[in-house]
């Protein structure tokens, strides 16, 4: 963490706890007042809430080992989501204590995590109080965003200087397919909006989940904007896709060592920065 953002982790989260009286933290602008209990999509209050932390090794090589602690609530509904469960009722998750994530965030760095990795859910939801929380750490902690990047402009700036790096989620090339399976019809633009603006204070790993069937229309326009845009970006090709139980929407099957050969080959002929 930059110890400048550190010092002003206390206002910076009064004003994240400020916009949450008319929430309008992401996208959906729902301006309900979450610090009076009210809840819009993402289903939550104004309460921290971790449903599982845990010393991880299966993240990108140099980002392990992490610490990985997971935030409820989500803005966004992915069908193939694998932590679905705590995204639709986050709040039947009991409210946790700060104290005692720190107290594990501490044990987790004894145990050899070289980085807090914030993910959920989507910590953007839930950013005034893992703001409150990053102000009570040390400062020399290396701190994750994992974010589905998915949020307004004020989240960037509350987190600026406070995330080392920012792993950012991009699934969806067209806002058509992004609808279908993410439920968000402006996806897209906001979430090349807001990798753009991460390049500017945070190191970025863009991390494409290859889907099954959307290699022409989602892999292969993320890659060329990735190449055109943000050259700088350090590109993560995820081929591990879990197809769901049951599906509206979203692909039923594994995605074919043709189909991620194809991603790859791309990727290589593009020059994106690849990393595994």
């Amino acid at each position: 963490m930059n110890p400048v953002a550190h010092k002003e982790a206390g206002s910076r989260a009064e004003i994240a706890r400020e916009a949450l009286r008319e929430c309008r933290l992401c996208p959906r602008h729902c301006g309900v007042d979450r610090t009076a209990g009210d809840t819009g999509y993402c289903r939550l209050d104004a309460g921290l809430r971790v449903y599982r932390e845990v010393l991880y090794w299966g993240e990108e090589k140099e980002l392990n080992p992490s610490h990985q602690v997971y935030f409820a609530g989500c803005n966004l509904r992915c069908e193939f989501c694998a932590v679905g469960e705590w995204n639709e009722e986050p709040q039947e998750e009991p409210k946790s204590d700060i104290e005692e994530i720190i107290n594990a965030i501490e044990r987790r760095k004894k145990e050899g995590a070289r980085y807090l990795n914030l993910l959920g859910g989507e910590p953007a939801v839930n950013v005034c109080g893992i703001i409150e929380l990053l102000g009570r750490l040390d400062v020399t902690t290396k701190v994750v965003w994992n974010s589905n990047m998915y949020y307004n402009t004020i989240v960037d700036e509350l987190m600026a200087g406070l995330m080392d790096v920012c792993l950012a989620d991009f699934k969806c090339g067209n806002n058509v397919c992004a609808s279908r399976l993410l439920d968000s019809a402006d996806y897209v633009e906001v979430v090349k909006e807001n990798i753009l603006r991460a390049t500017r204070h945070s190191d970025v790993i863009v991390r494409c989940l290859v889907l099954p069937g959307h290699i022409d229309c989602c892999a292969v326009p993320i890659l060329e904007w990735l190449a055109e845009e943000a050259g700088g970006a350090k590109v993560s090709l995820r081929g591990n896709y879990v197809p769901p139980a049951e599906s509206k929407e979203a692909p039923l099957g594994y995605l074919s060592p043709s189909e991620f050969e194809k991603t790859q080959n791309l990727a290589k002929k593009l020059g994106l920065n690849l990393i595994q």
